[in-house]
């Protein structure tokens, strides 16, 4: 749905930074979040597309308070009273993105913004995402992302200069992604309560996975490093190489081209395996183990920590657990409450790696059976809904 206050904000801003109008804007499907994106066509090809990265400014989100109830407010369904902790806001996409640029990351190119109208226009990198890799081109693409992951951890600054290097994966946010499970999940899938025996073992994951990050190394992770978020691109040396390909994974691996990363701005501090975590234990995409393990150990030597191998898998487990307890219970949330069901049927699959991650950890975390116990419950039950 185009939006005709973001439409005047956009225009607003390549007129006056540009001095360019496009002719053409399309709204962009985005993921479960709040920001709006929408594809800018302009005359030429100084570029001949743009994407317009729009979010609401603290007077649009006291605007709507006034004037909307929330999603929240609006739905049935009783999870829709669970409010989760508080955590503080996700920063601007500025100086991070430009830090990362600098540092030799590939990120998206920004041509202006405004962040009083909360509008920025970047590269257009294109609709295709590691996502739809298969194959032999799946394990190509996949380690070539792997390697950007110590590129990312040999960077260094003041908080003062990048707030990334002043955000920690802390106990806080441990305690949010299990509490979303906990109320979401649990409650959202089973139509009852944690028992007891669930509730214990959650509170004894958070003290125990708490104190084991407290203590690993930290380093600067992207946060949300998933397939959906590694665009490919035409290079500047076949500006139409992909032009008349289609979209399989093939066509793209073999293409003269280059991996670029987005949304960035959630860029934070946590232990090495953290990013390793999210690529390649993600909900939408679906990798063999073995894959998973050989491009694991490919990295693990080359992070700036080097953790050894034992420490690194044990690490890997723990943090994949706490992520996809927040994974699963986001796309349950969505499904529920705002009636998003798009990702519903991933589901299933992030219980499937939860399990796994948690039966490696099962001898070391007794507690992680209450979890284990009922995973196969909640994938019946978002099974039978998913079909309903």
């Amino acid at each position: 749905m185009l939006s005709e206050r973001d439409l005047q904000r956009i225009r607003a801003l390549c007129d006056s930074a540009l001095s360019r109008s496009p002719w053409e804007i399309h709204s962009v499907e985005a993921g479960m979040g709040a920001r709006r994106f929408y594809r800018l066509a302009f005359e030429g090809n100084d570029p001949a597309t743009m994407i317009a990265r729009v979010e609401d400014t603290a007077s649009d989100s006291n605007a709507n308070a006034e004037s909307e109830p929330s999603d929240l407010a609006r739905a049935a369904h009783p999870i829709a009273k669970a409010m989760p902790p508080a955590l503080l806001p996700e920063p601007s996409l500025e100086p991070i993105r430009s830090f990362l640029e600098s540092g030799g990351l590939p990120v998206p190119k920004s041509f202006a913004r405004d962040p009083e109208a909360g509008v920025e226009l970047l590269e257009d990198v294109g609709k295709r995402t590691l996502k739809a890799a298969r194959g032999p081109a799946q394990a190509r693409l996949y380690a070539r992302a792997c390697q950007f992951v110590p590129n990312l951890q040999m960077l260094d600054a003041s908080p003062d200069e990048i707030p990334a290097f002043g955000r920690i994966y802390d106990q806080s946010l441990l305690e949010s992604k299990f509490w979303k499970f906990e109320h979401w999940t649990i409650p959202g899938l089973l139509g009852r309560e944690a028992n007891a025996a669930e509730r214990e073992a959650i509170a004894e994951l958070i003290e125990k996975l708490g104190s084991d990050f407290e203590n690993a190394p930290r380093r600067l992770a992207h946060r949300d490093y998933k397939a959906e978020n590694l665009h490919w691109t035409p290079g500047p040396q076949s500006p139409g190489a992909l032009s008349k390909t289609t979209d399989t994974a093939e066509a793209v691996a073999d293409a003269d081209g280059r991996l670029v990363m987005i949304d960035v701005q959630g860029a934070f501090m946590a232990p090495p395996e953290y990013d390793l975590v999210c690529l390649l234990y993600d909900l939408q995409v679906r990798l063999e183990e073995d894959l998973i393990k050989s491009l694991f150990e490919q990295v693990r030597p080359i992070l700036p920590d080097a953790p050894n191998r034992e420490e690194a898998f044990r690490r890997f487990d723990l943090l994949a657990i706490a992520r996809l307890c927040k994974d699963v219970s986001h796309v349950v949330e969505a499904g529920l409450v705002r009636g998003d069901r798009r990702r519903w049927n991933e589901i299933p699959h992030g219980l499937a790696l939860l399990a796994l991650a948690a039966g490696r950890q099962e001898h070391t975390f007794p507690c992680l059976r209450a979890l284990t116990s009922v995973i196969p419950a909640l994938t019946t039950a978002a099974r039978s809904s998913d079909s309903a």
